[in-house]
Parts: C-alpha cells; sequence; structure tokens
C-alpha cells in the first residue's frame, strides 16, 4: 500500500511537470534585454534674441534687488545661467548692459497723438506714463535713488534722463502746441513748464500711494489743472 500511495503522489507531479523545458510568457509591456534607455535629450543651447532677453531679464532683475551702485556683472551671469563671457562678448561694462536692458525693456515711444482734442491726446499720453509705473520697469527705475541725481559718473540717471523722462514730455509738449496750433489754447500756455505738471502729480501719486493713478485720477489732473491753465480768455 505504501508504494502504491509513492508511485500515485510521483505520477501526480509528473503530470503537473512534464518534463522538457517550460514554455516562457512574455508579457508585452516587458522590456526585453536588447532594450536600450533613451538618453536625455540635450538642453537647447539659447542664441541671438532670446539669450539677449534672458540677459536683460536677469539684468532688471539685479538692478532692482541691489541698485545701481552694487549691480554685480556676475550675479546676472548666474541669474541668466550663462558665463560672464557671454556677457562681455555684447557689452563692456555695467553702463553699457544697464541702458540697453532698459533700452529694450521700455515701451517704445510713438508719434503725438493727434485725435484733434486736446483732452484725448493729453489722456492718451498720462495713460502711456502710468504704464512706467508698474511692474520690474518701476522697480529699475526707483533703483536711481542709490546714487543722487548729480552724483558724477550716475550714468543710470543720465540715461533715465535721456530715454525715459525727456522724450515724453516732449511729446506732451508736442500735443500742446499742436492744440495751440488750431487755437484751442492759448499760445503761451504750450510751454515746458506746464507739459511737466502732469507727469509730475502721475509720480507723486505713485510715490505717496505705491501705484500709479486710475483713469479717473488723469482726467482730473487734465480738467482741473491743465485745460484751466491753458484755455484762451473768454471773448
Amino acid at each position: 500500500m505504501e508504494g502504491f500511495f509513492r508511485y500515485t503522489l510521483v505520477s501526480a507531479d509528473n503530470d503537473q511537470h512534464p518534463s522538457g523545458p517550460r514554455p516562457r510568457i512574455r508579457r508585452k509591456d516587458a522590456a526585453t534585454i536588447t532594450d536600450k534607455p533613451t538618453a536625455p535629450r540635450p538642453a537647447t543651447r539659447r542664441r541671438g534674441k532670446v539669450l539677449e532677453q534672458a540677459i536683460y531679464t536677469a539684468a532688471l532683475s539685479e538692478l532692482a534687488e541691489a541698485g545701481y551702485a552694487n549691480f554685480s556683472i556676475d550675479r546676472v551671469a548666474r541669474r541668466a545661467r550663462i558665463g560672464r563671457m557671454s556677457i562681455y562678448r555684447r557689452w563692456p561694462g555695467k553702463p553699457s548692459l544697464v541702458a540697453a536692458a532698459m533700452r529694450h525693456t521700455l515701451p517704445p515711444i510713438g508719434d503725438p497723438p493727434d485725435t484733434g482734442r486736446l483732452r484725448d491726446d493729453l489722456l492718451i499720453c498720462f495713460e502711456q506714463m502710468t504704464r512706467l509705473h508698474t511692474g520690474l520697469i518701476w522697480v529699475a527705475l526707483q533703483a536711481m535713488a542709490d546714487n543722487p541725481p548729480g552724483a558724477t559718473g550716475n550714468s543710470l540717471t543720465a540715461l533715465v534722463r535721456h530715454q525715459v523722462v525727456e522724450p515724453r514730455l516732449q511729446l506732451i509738449l508736442d500735443v500742446l502746441l499742436k492744440a495751440a496750433a488750431r487755437g484751442e489754447i492759448r499760445a503761451e500756455a504750450a510751454v515746458p513748464v506746464l507739459a511737466r505738471t502732469g507727469p509730475a502729480l502721475i509720480l507723486q501719486h505713485t510715490l505717496l500711494y505705491g501705484a500709479p493713478p486710475a483713469r479717473p485720477y488723469l482726467e482730473d489732473i487734465i480738467d482741473r489743472v491743465i485745460l484751466p491753465a491753458a484755455a484762451p480768455p473768454p471773448r
């Protein structure tokens, strides 16, 4: 009887595991041994305008945080994730780099608006100026405070005066001169001091409240200050 049970167990085991190699089940999603891992694609090297834009952004960020006096080319290079020579090949030093970054970032100055109404023309000019009082451009302009305006070699102050302030004041003065030629205001009212009045009040509001004025404030400047000061005498 014991031999019978031993024979039965052995025979059953052989039936479940027949002799010969077992068939290998291959999963469709399993990688074969010949598969090779895909090599990562190399990072795209920035060139031309893409690289310059990265440098300009890094330069303005550095200017906003460190100021002009403590501006560092090395930190600009680290911010832009490039080598210093990529900067020095384009600009010889700090003044030229900051000037280029500011010129590139500032909105372009077009022709003076000419709607036929002084009020509408001034409103367009003032709304353009408020856009300079926002974002990274405004923070960078505030960095001028690091050097007094009359400091020797303060090229940032000269840059802002020549590239930002004076062209926009001239734009407003041109608008006043056109209005005077149409007879809308007195000829003697089209003068630089009146052209500076609106921008000065806009700047004052931004400094006092930390944000540029809204449209109703701009309209008040025009309706309550500039137009009454320039209006022709009653007939």
